[in-house]
């Protein structure tokens, strides 16, 4: 009996001295593999890392729960997305912000717009049209024009003010206002958002390339509306040189039930932009920037 008690222990150790070895092994594995993808993921410019996650998530479906985060686009990008360091001062509410003659801003009045990616439903996750504003912010940079994007939430001035989806506008006001009048060299200013259209509105294949059209919006309720229609008819033009069909046109809002202003009244070097729609893919969406990112330095070119 003491024989077989003995014979059944030393068994039962040689299980759990199996079990810690696998455990080991897969812990050594997975930080590893941690470290070696970090490593990777820190040598990629910003393009490189569009590209890696249209690429690799795609069809990546990980058992790992231990690996899975790292394959999580927002983790990537929040991690390993490369926001330039600007010189020189913009003045934001009395703060001081590094930047260097700041040409472009970009806010978002509605900041949680999202676009849908079935690709991405796996990590329950949807890129944002904030998310949208620094791939934007970097190809605009990579062309040598200095950009601010706002940093404040909208949500927070919403919630802070008691206020409803519906004065998202007089939040977004509250945000922008000392930083367009602080900053007279400013050149364009993109209050950037999605639209709500079907896919078939809001998605172009053009040589078989797929794009996220884009659409300008202008308010006619203020008495200086003609400047950012013109501004806006001419990012449009500039655009549909650079990619025909991938604009939408011009929508002019004014009467009852619609803004009419967008805080245009601000400055004549707004513009509301919907980059595509609930539908469109980061692919389709990062492709549209780079084309809109392009179309944008022509149009500082030409003003100087």
């Amino acid at each position: 009996m003491t024989k077989r008690f003995k014979t059944k222990k030393r068994i039962k150790t040689k299980y759990l001295k199996y079990l810690l070895f696998i455990i080991i092994i897969t812990l050594s594995f997975n930080i590893s593999y941690k470290l070696i993808y970090k490593t990777y993921l820190s040598k990629l410019n910003n393009e490189q890392i569009i590209t890696h996650i249209i690429n690799n998530t795609k069809n990546y479906k990980s058992k790992n729960k231990f690996l899975d985060y790292l394959q999580n686009p927002n983790y990537i990008i929040k991690n390993n997305f490369h926001i330039q360091e600007l010189q020189n001062n913009i003045v934001v509410d009395n703060e001081v912000v590094e930047s260097k003659s700041i040409e472009v801003y970009i806010y978002s009045t509605h900041e949680t717009e999202s676009y849908s990616d079935k690709y991405l439903e796996v990590y329950n996750i949807k890129p944002t049209v904030k998310t949208m504003s620094y791939i934007l912010k970097d190809y605009l940079e990579d062309l040598g024009i200095k950009t601010y994007i706002e940093e404040k939430s909208i949500t927070k001035i919403l919630k802070d003010h008691n206020w409803s989806y519906k004065y998202s506008y007089d939040a977004s006001k509250i945000a922008i206002t000392d930083t367009i009048n602080n900053n007279p060299s400013l050149k364009l200013i993109i209050d950037l958002h999605r639209d709500s259209s079907s896919l078939s509105k809001t998605l172009l294949n053009y040589n078989n390339t797929t794009y996220a059209k884009i659409l300008f919006v202008i308010g006619l309720e203020h008495q200086n509306y003609s400047n950012n229609l013109e501004l806006a008819t001419t990012l449009n033009n500039l655009l549909i040189n650079e990619i025909p069909g991938i604009s939408r046109g011009l929508s002019k809002k004014s009467g009852p039930g619609v803004n009419g202003i967008y805080n245009q009244d601000l400055s004549p070097k707004s513009v509301l932009i919907e980059l595509g729609g609930q539908y469109n893919e980061i692919e389709e969406l990062n492709n549209s920037l780079k084309v809109l990112a392009k179309v944008i330095l022509k149009y500082i070119e030409g003003e100087t």
